[in-house]
């Protein structure tokens, strides 16, 4: 090959180099100028970066906005709560898992794409049923990209005013071995309509033996009640007291009719203490039998009424019916030394007719006080006694006004 040969294959393949070259790099820019992408790096290290703002934001996990409770609620009044929430999500949402302390209460789907310019991209609406005290809330939010799982918790404290209100009566007209009644069972079916009228759940129970009583006492002693909730137990039928000790009996249908016998008796102290332990909040026991210990209600008014002067005096309430700690252990006693009835099929004992009294004055728009109830019996003779007992909390009371949640 000459020299004239030599250099026109190195300029061909010069050409044919530089040509090549220029086409790698006419190709490189099309395709950062299609692809939005850029190319930095020495060697042969490479970098991408995504310049694509839509691409980018369709990575993000959604994001969850509450509306009730709103986010800075830590704690609601009711166990039954209607939960409110919307969720933000540039990629379609797909599914919502809501579950409620560990157990999957819905599953959300099919969610349809939100109008243009409104707030959320997917709202979500539920009525739950949580439990006093903690509750664990969860979502778990699916859109086209991924998953997020969401937590709160929320503590229900329930207000005094929502609560539940029961009644136990007891009533014995028939006895084995005492003379029959025929006040008792009436009085307490009477009573027992009064009290439905205001919402109570009611439960009687008639011509029981010792066995009986305490069995249902024992019952309602594993009973499950909510915070608030009040107990109105009744007892009517015969009774004895200890004349040494001053202790009362409760006589029930089996019970032997002899002074050497009170074994088959149910003492009041024995009754005071079971009910103690029932875990209802707030309880009042009214015993229409015989006179038990107790303090004379003239005393209990006296000190009544010495606190609502200081409290005028003061400019302050003292209006303690109900509180939201401690508990309510009170009961009114008769009086009397036997069992007081009236004329049979008409009027009641006078301490049952005092105390449905005083419930019809009961109304939603003027609650008549522990005072007027006090009141009441201070007019029956012989006047019936006041007791405070096991874990009581001085300044609970009891009230007979129809619950908010019964409203």
């Amino acid at each position: 090959m000459d020299r004239n040969q030599f250099t026109d294959v190195s300029l061909k393949n010069s050409l044919t180099f530089f040509s090549c070259l220029a086409g790698l790099i006419v190709f490189t820019f099309g395709t950062i100028e299609l692809t939005a992408q850029t190319y930095s790096g020495k060697s042969n290290k490479l970098e991408i970066k995504i310049q694509d703002p839509e691409l980018a934001e369709k990575t993000v996990k959604p994001t969850v906005r509450w509306i009730y409770p709103d986010e800075v609620m830590e704690s609601v009044s009711k166990e039954e709560v209607n939960l409110k929430l919307g969720i933000s999500s540039i990629s379609p949402v797909v599914k919502v898992t809501l579950i409620v302390n560990n157990e999957v209460v819905e599953v959300f789907e099919n969610f349809t794409q939100a109008d243009p310019g409104y707030l959320f991209d997917a709202w979500l609406e539920k009525t739950v049923q949580l439990r006093t005290g903690a509750n664990d809330i969860q979502l778990i939010v699916q859109n086209q990209q991924g998953a997020l799982k969401h937590q709160r918790k929320i503590e229900v404290e329930m207000s005094p005013e929502f609560r539940s209100d029961h009644a136990l009566i007891f009533a014995v007209d028939d006895y084995d071995s005492w003379g029959n009644l025929q006040g008792p069972v009436r009085d307490a079916e009477k009573m027992a309509r009064v009290l439905e009228d205001k919402g109570y759940n009611i439960e009687i129970i008639r011509n029981f033996t010792t066995f009986e009583l305490l069995e249902k006492l024992e019952e309602y002693v594993v009973k499950e009640f909510q915070p608030h909730d009040q107990l109105f137990i009744y007892f009517a039928g015969h009774g004895s007291t200890d004349a040494a000790t001053g202790e009362g009996y409760f006589v029930c249908k089996n019970s032997v009719n002899l002074s050497s016998s009170s074994s088959t008796y149910i003492a009041y102290s024995v009754i005071k203490s079971i009910i103690n332990n029932i875990p209802a909040q707030h309880i009042f026991v009214l015993m229409d039998a015989v006179k038990g210990k107790g303090e004379p209600l003239s005393t209990v008014l006296s000190t009544i009424e010495a606190q609502a002067l200081d409290s005028t005096d003061t400019g302050s309430s003292s209006d303690t019916i109900l509180s939201s700690e401690g508990k309510t252990r009170i009961g009114i006693l008769s009086g009397s030394t036997e069992y007081h009835q009236g004329p049979a099929n008409t009027a009641g004992s006078d301490l049952s007719e005092a105390f449905i009294t005083y419930l019809r004055k009961t109304e939603l728009s003027e609650q008549p006080s522990w005072e007027d109830l006090l009141r009441e019996f201070q007019d029956i003779d012989p006047v019936p006694v006041y007791v405070e007992f096991g874990d009581h909390s001085p300044g609970n009371g009891y009230t007979f006004k129809r619950s908010t949640s019964e409203n």
